[in-house]
C-alpha cells in the first residue's frame, strides 16, 4: 500500500480486531465438553451433537466466503457491525433452542455471521498496514483465529461447573455484546470509496479467477486446508476420545484444552517476535514439521497399546496432543501472511477464500471421529495423521523442487 493511501485510512484498534476476529471461533466448540450432555437433553446420537459443531463451521467458512467480496464493494465496517450485531441475537437464541436439529439451523446462522467478521477482519489488516506490521498483524489475528477453538472448551468447562450447556450460549451472547462494543468504537472505515472494487458475480468471478491462477495465493491455501484438516479432528473428535474411551472429567479435559492452548499460545507469540527475521515460509515449515511429528508418535504409541490390549496412557497422549496443536501456533499465522500479502489486491476475496476453503475442510472432518464408529485414540491419530504430513510435504515441495533444479 502507498504511504498516501495509508494517511486516508485511521488504523483500527488491534485489540478491537483481536476481539471481531475471536469470538466467532471461539464460539465453535465452547460447550465441546458438554457434548454428552446436549446428546442426553435433546435425544440425539453422539454424531448428532457433533453436527451441531460441523453447522457452525460450514456456517462459519460460507460467511466468510460471502463477506470479504461484498466488504470489497461496499467497505468493512458495516458488515462488522452487522454481522456482531446478529451473532449476539443468534447466540442468545441457542439458549432456548428446544431440539437438536433446531439448534444446528441456529449454530449454522451463528456461524454465518462469525464467518463475516472474521474474513473482513483481515481485510482490515490489508487496508491499514504494509510490510512487517501487516506481518505481524496477520501473525497476530490467525494465531487468535485458531486459538480460540482451543481455549474455548476450557472457558467452557468452567461455565459447566456451575450451570448446563445452555448458560454456554449465554456467555456467547455476552461475548458478542462485547464484540459489537468493540466494533463500534475500535473498527473504522478502512476502505475508502475509490478503492472500492466493483459488485455483482461477474466481478466477484473475475477477482476469484484472478486469486486462482496465482500460485503465490494458492499455495499457502492449499497448505493451510491440509494442515486443518489434521487440527480439526483433534478439535472435534477429542471430547468423545478422552472423555469417554479415556474416562477424562470434564474438568480433567478442560485442563487439556487450556495446556494445548498454552502451547500454540507461546508459539503464536514466537511467531510474532520472529517473522520479519526468520521469514513466515520457514516458520510455517517448523510448524509443519512440528505438528506431523506429534501426530506420528501418537499413532504409533496407540498402535503400540492396542497391539497389547492396553488402553493408551493420558500421560501419553496428553503430551503428544501438546506437541501438534504447539506447531499449528506457528503453521496458520504463516499461511495466513503468504496468503493475504500475495492476494492483497483483493484483500477482502483472498481473505474469503483463504477462510472459507479452510473452515468447510474443518466443518468436513470435525465429526468424523465419530462417524467410522471407532471412538479411539488409535482412530484420531490415525485420521490426524494424514493432513499434517501431505501439508508438510505440499510446503516443502519448491523448495525439494528448486534443490534439484
Amino acid at each position: 500500500m502507498a504511504t498516501g493511501e495509508q494517511t486516508r485510512v485511521r488504523r483500527p484498534s488491534l485489540l478491537a480486531l483481536a476481539l471481531v476476529t475471536g469470538i466467532g471461533p471461539f464460539a465453535t466448540d465452547t460447550y465441546l465438553a458438554a457434548l454428552p450432555q446436549v446428546r442426553e437433553a435433546l435425544a440425539t446420537s453422539s454424531a448428532g451433537a457433533q453436527l451441531t459443531i460441523t453447522g457452525f463451521i460450514v456456517g462459519l467458512a460460507v460467511g466468510q466466503l460471502v463477506a470479504g467480496p461484498v466488504s470489497d464493494g461496499r467497505g468493512r465496517r458495516g458488515v462488522v457491525v452487522g454481522s456482531a450485531a446478529a451473532f449476539t441475537a443468534v447466540s442468545l437464541l441457542c439458549v432456548l433452542a428446544p431440539s437438536a436439529p433446531l439448534l444446528v439451523v441456529l449454530r449454522v446462522l451463528q456461524g454465518l455471521v462469525a464467518g463475516a467478521g472474521v474474513a473482513v477482519g483481515r481485510a482490515v489488516v490489508s487496508d491499514s498496514h504494509d510490510g512487517p506490521a501487516a506481518a505481524k498483524a496477520f501473525g497476530t489475528l490467525a494465531a487468535i483465529t485458531l486459538l480460540a477453538p482451543v481455549i474455548a472448551p476450557a472457558a467452557g468447562g468452567l461455565v459447566l461447573q456451575v450451570a448446563d450447556w445452555r448458560a454456554v450460549f449465554g456467555l456467547m451472547g455476552a461475548l458478542g455484546a462485547l464484540m459489537l462494543g468493540a466494533a463500534l468504537v475500535g473498527v473504522p472505515e478502512t476502505l475508502p470509496r475509490e478503492r472500492r472494487q466493483p459488485g455483482g458475480l461477474r466481478a466477484l468471478g473475475a477477482r476469484v479467477a484472478d486469486l486462482a491462477r496465482d500460485r503465490r495465493f494458492v499455495h499457502p491455501v492449499v497448505v493451510q486446508c491440509l494442515a486443518t484438516a489434521g487440527f480439526f479432528v483433534y478439535i472435534g473428535g477429542s471430547s468423545i476420545v478422552l472423555q469417554d474411551a479415556l474416562g477424562l472429567s470434564s474438568g480433567t479435559y478442560s485442563l487439556v484444552f487450556a495446556t494445548n492452548a498454552a502451547a500454540m499460545a507461546a508459539t503464536s507469540l514466537a511467531f510474532r517476535l520472529t517473522v520479519t527475521r526468520l521469514g513466515a515460509r520457514a516458520l510455517r515449515q517448523v510448524g509443519l514439521l512440528t505438528s506431523t511429528a506429534g501426530a506420528l508418535a501418537l499413532l504409533a504409541v496407540a498402535a503400540t497399546a492396542a497391539g497389547r490390549g492396553q488402553e493408551v496412557p493420558l500421560g501419553a497422549v496428553w503430551p503428544l496432543l501438546t506437541v501438534v496443536v504447539a506447531g499449528m501456533g506457528l503453521t496458520l499465522p504463516a499461511s495466513t501472511v503468504l496468503a493475504q500479502e500475495a492476494g492483497r489486491r483483493s484483500a477482502g476475496t483472498a481473505s474469503s477464500l483463504l477462510g472459507g476453503s479452510g473452515f468447510l475442510v474443518g466443518a468436513a472432518v470435525t465429526p468424523l471421529t465419530g462417524l467410522v464408529g471407532d471412538e479411539s485414540v488409535l482412530a484420531m491419530a490415525a485420521l490426524m495423521v494424514p493432513g499434517f504430513a501431505v501439508a508438510t510435504l505440499v510446503a516443502l515441495a519448491p523448495d525439494l523442487l528448486t534443490r534439484r533444479r
